[in-house]
């Protein structure tokens, strides 16, 4: 998996390539918690092919992290196959997911 971080804005974003699998998630968890700290994070899974239970494992904990610190966590621009799995698992709902993060975040 490759993560690359860009700031727009008071947005950090992480645009994610590959397989969040067991390795994938790994690597997004070393990514993605320190950026909880209660800012704005916004998550482009263009990029992204497939999600194991490790991978929203990871972004659940994000999830609650950044809720506790009135933090914002923006999860999008998902495949259909992607949000498909997310929608399986019943966890569409827990997460703010849109179409278009660049459209919320009003950066490109």
């Amino acid at each position: 998996m490759k993560i690359t971080e860009a700031k727009r804005g008071v947005w950090t974003v992480l645009k994610l390539e590959g397989r969040i699998d067991h390795n994938g998630a790994d690597e997004l968890e070393r990514v993605l918690l320190p950026q909880m700290s209660g800012g704005a994070v916004a998550l482009d899974f263009q990029g992204a092919s497939y999600i194991t239970s490790s991978g929203f494992r990871v972004l659940m904990r994000a999830e609650r992290e950044q809720a506790a610190k009135q933090g914002r966590l923006l999860l999008g621009n998902m495949p259909v196959t992607l949000r498909q799995l997310f929608d399986l698992a019943g966890l569409s709902t827990c997460f703010k997911i849109a179409p278009d993060i660049y459209a919320v975040t009003g950066s490109k």
